[in-house]
């Protein structure tokens, strides 16, 4: 039998969550992006927080989503967590700054494929339970005390250790 290969262009490939993420970052490609601001969410319990294998995007990421019309961050932030995985969150103070909603740790922007740019609040929650009940945007999750070795996007890992080292809600 004979073996035909090719080398296949990064023109014909399509394209992956940091492919997407370098394109987002040239302004022009940004500009013509819809915006919507979401949450994330680093459900914390016994020292490890907990990440979920995205089915659409193929990367380890923290739960989240879109902020719907009428809701705050941290509104969304505890929808959000209980919707995706069932877990029912208190967030912590993380700041001394007046209007600081608890649990904040951080901001970001990322590309969503064709959702657009998400301008993304992140938050942590502690949890009583390891326990997860997925809804159909994952079926792997783990929980983590480090993150070597799970690829994807750096601030999921940056925020992540942010998230394991604000002080717990009490």
């Amino acid at each position: 039998k004979e073996v035909l290969s090719r080398h296949v262009s990064p023109d014909e490939r399509p394209p992956s969550a940091l492919d997407e993420l370098a394109r987002w970052k040239r302004s022009s490609y940004k500009a013509r992006m819809r915006r919507a601001f979401s949450v994330a969410v680093y459900p914390r319990h016994q020292g490890r927080v907990l990440l979920i294998h995205h089915r659409r995007l193929g990367i380890w990421l923290p739960p989240g989503g879109e902020i719907h019309e009428g809701e705050t961050p941290l509104e969304a932030a505890a929808r959000e967590l209980r919707e995706e995985t069932g877990l029912v969150g208190r967030f912590p103070k993380t700041s001394e700054i007046d209007g600081t909603p608890l649990g904040f740790i951080g901001y970001e922007e990322h590309p969503a494929g064709s959702k657009g740019i998400h301008m993304n609040f992140v938050f942590v929650a502690d949890v009583d339970t390891d326990e997860v009940k997925p809804n159909d945007e994952f079926e792997k999750w783990q929980w983590v005390s480090h993150f070597d070795g799970i690829g994807g996007p750096p601030n999921v890992a940056q925020l992540g250790i942010i998230a394991l080292k604000t002080s717990p809600a009490t």
